[in-house]
């Protein structure tokens, strides 16, 4: 038979039990305390936490994101709003494509871009978070945080505006050194064209039709010099603003190609290593220009034959998506003496005739525009590379 246990031994147990009991009671006030302390951490953080599902429906921790946005998070964790309700359309693709190279890359993502408040403000968005994964490797869900960048913008944005005004302030303020080169440039053809006139005037009476035709073709020759110099300065000084558009970046660089293809000497050949599935948003008629100066540029630097190089690839520099484009010549290459001023307005090596020394300044300007640069080296004998570097700007649209 079992043995009862006595009123002592019950009392121990009882007493053992209690304890434990007390013991739990502590764990869960510590618990307790613990989530409140974080809650308390997370609200005053100032940034919204949230967790993120793949038909863009979100759940956050705190109401902070009606302080943003108008929305109660009620209406979010309840499904009655998507954030994918809140974001411009015309941002929609881009926030997409970044949490999809996310994907790829099983990384996180970082990404900007606009949100509507119920009361109709635009504001920025800065959008940081990690996705989750199951044991299959399906997304689960993405834990992240929204900052709101609006005043950044804002700053960014007067930042760049006066970058353009000290660009076209530099360009009004070298006026006075580019109207010497203009003298210089343009005395050349007049001098031309004065000379071929006069030569036909003092002949008028000899029968010599085709000497004086001579001149006088020589004569609109000149006067078209000069008007391509007119032409390239008033390109120069004129301040205008982009059209971004959405280009196959290889289509860009064929259609610069066909429209110099008749100057292009036979001693010289074209190697283009251009993917087809580079996609860039740019200025396509400014950056269409620029192609054509670096070619001509560096087909002209070819007086002996050689291959002209035209790369296009993408990259990221200090976390940031850029795309590059290089022109690369065989050519005679750049002096030290000169390599620093190629890109000054009117400054050439070339020969009178052959170039007004604007084509680099010009170029550099748009490129500065576009918020990039352009990179050259340059061998003595052996040829140049000009590379160009822009940001991406996925978040420019059409």
């Amino acid at each position: 038979m079992n043995r009862k246990p006595t009123f002592e031994e019950l009392a121990q147990k009882n007493e053992e039990l209690e304890k434990k009991v007390e013991k739990l009671r502590l764990v869960d006030r510590a618990l307790i305390e613990s989530d409140m302390k974080c809650q308390a951490m997370m609200r005053s953080l100032p940034t919204i936490i949230y967790k993120g599902f793949k038909d863009w429906s979100v759940e956050f921790t705190d109401n902070k994101v009606e302080t943003l946005t108008g929305y109660s998070y009620e209406e979010f964790n309840l499904k009655k709003l998507k954030w994918s309700d809140i974001i411009l359309k015309e941002d929609i693709e881009a926030a997409k494509k970044s949490f999809i190279i996310a994907l790829k890359n099983r990384d996180s993502f970082a990404r900007e871009y606009r949100v509507k408040t119920r009361s109709g403000e635009i504001l920025w968005i800065q959008d940081r978070g990690q996705i989750t994964y199951d044991k299959k490797g399906d997304v689960k869900y993405t834990i992240g945080t929204f900052f709101d960048i609006s005043d950044r913008k804002i700053v960014e944005e007067a930042l760049t505006k006066r970058t353009e005004q000290l660009i076209q302030a530099r360009k009004l303020a070298s006026l006075g050194i580019l109207t010497a080169g203009v003298a210089h440039e343009l005395n050349n053809p007049l001098n031309n064209i004065s000379t071929s006139i006069q030569i036909v005037l003092e002949e008028l009476e000899e029968d010599n039709i085709e000497f004086k035709r001579n001149q006088l073709l020589e004569a609109e020759k000149q006067v078209e010099r000069a008007k391509d110099i007119v032409r390239a300065l008033l390109e120069f000084s004129r301040e205008k603003s982009l059209s971004f558009k959405r280009v196959q970046f290889k289509n860009l660089v064929e259609k610069a190609i066909n429209l110099i293809i008749g100057q292009l000497p036979s001693e010289i050949s074209i190697n283009m290593e251009v993917p087809e599935n580079i996609e860039i948003n740019l200025d396509p008629k400014r950056i269409r220009q620029v192609l054509i100066n670096l070619i001509l540029n560096s087909m002209q630097a070819m007086t002996e034959g050689g291959v002209l190089t035209i790369k296009a690839w993408e990259g990221i520099e200090n976390d940031v998506k850029m795309f590059y484009f290089q022109v690369q010549d065989t050519g005679h290459g750049i002096s030290k003496q000169d390599f620093d001023k190629i890109f000054d307005p009117f400054f050439t090596t070339k020969d009178v005739g052959r170039g007004s020394g604007l084509g680099l300044s010009i170029s550099h300007s748009i490129i500065e525009q576009h918020g990039g640069r352009i990179e050259v080296e340059s061998v003595l004998e052996k040829g140049s590379k000009f590379t160009v570097i822009l940001p991406s700007n996925d978040n420019k649209k059409n």
